[in-house]
């Protein structure tokens, strides 16, 4: 076996008219992966046999990256037994040395894989669902069967180490961001102008999945005492998600629905974040959220709350705003300060943009990542012994 592998990513593929985060990370790490020499399949879980491939996302953009890609069909969605089987049989068709999963299902069926290395990618748990729950719950039990965990944030590592993972099997890989393949910025009046609102209106929003853990709700109502303080600001939220509804009618309750603005979701998220006067994170849990990296290299301030991997990005007072989960009035205190010191808000963006380049660059992500395999393939071959 070479030292340059023959790698399987595989996580679930689903139809999105934007790129997910999920998405955009694995893609990146496995163009820089495959520029290195290493051989690259893309595995997308999906429920059923599709037509038209392309309307999924991971799916059509591997292709255009020249990835070999080879959808698993796991029709039976929560039936364990039957979707490892399906896999084996999967894998016999392939050739390849290791297996990098993400997400809970591929996390679970890509344990029970003793004829290959595996490395399971944690990039957070959403609970959105009692199923959904147990599932993860199931993850997190198997996570001691992989030959490697990686994890993007140091809370999941030390979950994973509370699972049964030895400590030397559970790695910290930060996410990262190629700045060079970015879109290039779009001024906030310009933004403005597209979504209906006066030009010189005061932008701050989010991005992400309309879910409870993303916090929007919380978000929602410390809006409502940053507008009072600042009658020019907008809030801009671009998503989509089980929570939208919910969100739509407490910004009615609230009496901001004029003031608030969902723009569903879009293409361009990145570009949104460059025309943001700031960037708000209100997540009750993440990983290691790119919206944030994205901001930084846009220089658009960040208030974020203290969740998962956020403290390694934002440093209170440093490298943007950094506030308590679930707590509205620290929220909304924080915005107000941005707002009210756009000097400030500058110089620690300016400093969020310089942590970017030192610490969150994809080429010191993938020297880790070509670390980790070897390490994982080790591990496999000493458990075979």
């Amino acid at each position: 076996m070479s030292d340059k592998y023959s790698l399987l990513f595989i996580q679930p593929g689903v139809s999105w008219k934007s790129v997910p985060s999920i998405e955009r990370m694995g893609l990146q790490l496995t163009r820089e992966l495959k520029v290195r020499g290493y051989k690259i399949t893309w595995a997308p879980i999906l429920t059923k046999w599709i037509e038209n491939e392309d309307s999924i996302s991971l799916i059509r953009l591997a292709r255009q990256e020249g990835f070999e890609v080879n959808p698993l069909i796991l029709p039976r969605k929560y039936d364990i037994r039957h979707s490892v089987l399906t896999f084996h049989e999967y894998l016999g068709r392939l050739k390849c040395d290791v297996v990098c999963a993400t997400g809970y299902k591929a996390g679970i069926i890509t344990a029970f894989t003793p004829h290959k290395a595996t490395i399971e990618v944690l990039r957070g748990w959403t609970g959105h669902t009692l199923q959904v729950r147990f599932y993860e719950f199931l993850d997190k039990l198997f996570l001691r069967k992989h030959d490697l965990v990686v994890a993007v944030s140091p809370t999941q590592r030390e979950i994973a180490i509370r699972y049964g993972v030895a400590p030397e099997r559970a790695w910290w890989i930060p996410n990262a961001l190629d700045i060079e393949r970015l879109p290039p910025a779009i001024a906030s009046a310009d933004w403005s102008e597209q979504i209906g609102l006066k030009s010189d209106s005061v932008l701050i929003g989010g991005v992400g999945r309309l879910s409870k853990e993303k916090g929007f709700d919380f978000l929602l109502r410390a809006f409502v005492d940053v507008h009072r303080a600042h009658p020019d600001t907008v809030l801009v939220i671009a998503g989509d998600g089980i929570e939208r509804e919910r969100l739509r009618r407490l910004a009615k309750r609230l009496d901001m629905e004029l003031h608030a603005r969902f723009l569903g979701e879009i293409p361009n998220g990145a570009q949104l974040i460059s025309g943001l006067n700031l960037l708000v994170l209100p997540s009750l849990s993440e990983g290691m959220p790119n919206v944030v990296l994205e901001a930084f290299a846009y220089k658009t301030p960040v208030v974020a709350t203290a969740v998962g991997g956020v403290p390694e990005l934002v440093k209170d007072g440093e490298t943007g705003w950094l506030v308590p989960p679930r707590n509205p009035h620290a929220l909304a205190q924080a915005i107000r300060d941005a707002l009210s010191n756009p000097e400030e808000a500058r110089r620690r963006a300016e400093n969020a943009y310089r942590h970017l380049l030192a610490n969150f660059t994809v080429e010191k992500q993938v020297d880790k990542w070509e670390q980790a395999l070897q390490t994982a393939v080790e591990n496999w071959r000493i458990k075979r012994r």
